[in-house]
C-alpha cells in the first residue's frame, strides 16, 4: 500500500509516506450526513418534511441507527447538516450525544 499512497501523493513534506488514516466511524458519519445536506440542497429539496420522507425510504438504515441509537441518528444529522450550510456554517459539527438525547423518549 505504501507505493500506492506514495503515488496517490500521501506523503509527508519529507516525501515518506503518511500513516495510514485512523477509521473513525464519528466522523465518517457527520462527514456522510455533511454530504446528504448539501446534495438535498444542490437539488433543491429544502422542506424537512420532504426530507424526512426520502430518508424514511430507507428502514434498513433507520432500523440500524434506532437500534443502535434510540433515534434515526442518520437523518437528525443530515437535517442539521442543513441547517448548519443554510445558516453559512459548512464546517459546523453537529452534537450527536443532544441529538440521540432529544430524540428518545422520556423516561416516565
Amino acid at each position: 500500500m505504501a507505493a500506492f499512497a506514495r503515488d496517490m501523493g500521501y506523503v509527508n513534506p519529507d516525501g515518506s509516506v503518511k500513516p495510514p488514516i485512523v477509521w473513525d466511524e464519528a466522523e465518517r458519519r457527520q462527514l456522510r450526513a455533511r454530504l446528504d445536506a448539501l446534495y438535498f440542497l444542490l437539488y433543491g429539496v429544502t422542506d424537512e418534511d420532504d426530507i424526512r420522507y426520502i430518508l424514511s425510504t430507507f428502514p434498513i438504515i433507520e432500523r440500524k441507527d434506532r437500534e443502535a441509537f434510540g433515534v434515526y441518528l442518520t437523518a437528525e444529522l443530515i437535517l442539521w447538516h442543513k441547517r448548519a450550510l443554510k445558516a453559512g456554517e459548512p464546517d459546523a459539527l453537529a452534537p450527536e450525544a443532544d441529538l440521540v438525547r432529544a430524540g428518545r423518549p422520556r423516561a416516565a
